[in-house]
């Protein structure tokens, strides 16, 4: 059960109801997720193709800040070249091609940062057994 905290032509952003919200819904929701021990983010973003009955998950939060900075991102860099395209299939291909990018951009951080905790391990080691580089 989601409810939609902010709309626009090509994205959704939704609050997922919880536990302790209130309501039937929000009882039901907390007992389902306690029974099937749930993963569900509490924050999403879905892309609505135009025309179609699907929605593609883009983003992804437990935290409203978080998915804010997300939403914000979207309509700052996406938003205005996404309206340039002629059909939803130009659009489709964009979003995809661009979380792609993002995704792969995310992981060369990561694995880069990876790399330079090693390097700074090695020298730790190093300095603390007074061992040469060279070995």
């Amino acid at each position: 059960c989601w409810t939609t905290e902010q709309a626009n032509s090509f994205f959704v952003l939704q609050r997922r109801k919880r536990y302790g919200g209130g309501g039937l819904a929000g009882l039901l929701v907390g007992t389902l997720d306690t029974v099937l021990d749930n993963k569900t983010r509490l924050y999403r973003i879905l892309h609505r193709a135009e025309g179609s009955e699907l929605s593609y998950s883009v983003a992804e939060a437990n935290n409203k800040n978080d998915i804010y900075q997300h939403w914000e991102w979207l309509e700052s860099n996406v938003i205005n070249t996404l309206a340039t395209f002629e059909n939803r299939d130009e659009v489709m291909d964009f979003i995809k091609c661009k979380i792609e990018s993002l995704m792969t951009n995310a992981e060369t951080a990561k694995e880069d940062e990876e790399i330079e905790d090693l390097r700074t391990s090695v020298k730790k080691f190093r300095k603390h057994f007074n061992m040469p580089k060279e070995e």
